[in-house]
């Protein structure tokens, strides 16, 4: 029996081959027509993928001209360990910057106050930051902590980028990673818009407690949200 071909199924087709090498950087892509005809489809379909394949980094478009292969994206291995992201993106040696884009009293939220040990009546404050490399948005950062362990955090909390700086120089050390769990998500409408992302698009997201020893004081409640076409977690 013929394949029914599903513009996802050909985005996959098409970045196996881009893995494969079959195109070089830079070189125009078949048009839609074609594409069309090649898989037995719709333009529309094609365009979808297209589409898809431009999200993920894989293609872009002038205008009048068509679209462009962009080269083959390497994803970049993270470890999971106790490093901050910022120490790990330079091991890599990875350009990237991270911007602070708010901090917020949490509103009735019992499972963070339950993961970060403290009583629901415990002011908490919600840090986000944005995670850029290559001037790409990346990772959108999400940090819980408690204003108890904290005091100056609601002042303090809109001008932290490395959470994991804030947390030392406040004299937590010994920092720990406990009750990692990574799973895969679709992707708010806010932050399909911090990481520029069109349409929908899955996300690596991990979560974790982040911990001193030998105390096991909680001091982070941790989730960060991954663009999956970037990453790949080493456990």
């Amino acid at each position: 029996m013929k394949k029914k071909w599903t513009w996802e199924s050909i985005v996959d087709v098409l970045i196996r081959e881009f893995q494969e090498c079959k195109y070089k950087k830079g070189e125009k892509m078949p048009s839609e027509n074609k594409m069309a005809v090649r898989f037995g489809v719709t333009r529309s379909e094609i365009r979808k993928a297209y589409e898809r394949l431009k999200e993920l980094g894989y293609v872009y478009s002038m205008q009048g001209y068509g679209s462009f292969f962009s080269g083959k994206r390497e994803k970049i291995r993270l470890s999971m360990t106790d490093q901050s992201f910022s120490e790990k993106m330079s091991a890599l040696n990875l350009h990237f910057e991270t911007k602070n884009i708010g901090c917020q009293k949490l509103r009735d939220d019992s499972l963070i106050h339950s993961m970060l040990d403290v009583d629901f009546s415990e002011p908490v404050y919600k840090i986000t930051r944005l995670r850029i490399l290559d001037g790409e948005p990346a990772a959108i950062h999400i940090s819980y902590m408690a204003e108890d362990l904290f005091p100056c955090i609601r002042d303090d909390g809109a001008s932290v980028t490395s959470v994991y700086d804030y947390i030392h120089n406040c004299g937590y050390v010994n920092l720990h990673s406990e009750n990692t769990q990574i799973t895969v998500s679709s992707l708010s409408k806010r932050e399909r818009a911090l990481l520029e992302i069109k349409g929908y698009a899955p996300s690596l997201v991990l979560t974790c407690r982040c911990v001193t020893l030998p105390s096991r004081t909680v001091v982070e409640v941790a989730r960060t949200i991954y663009r999956s076409d970037r990453f790949i977690f080493e456990i």
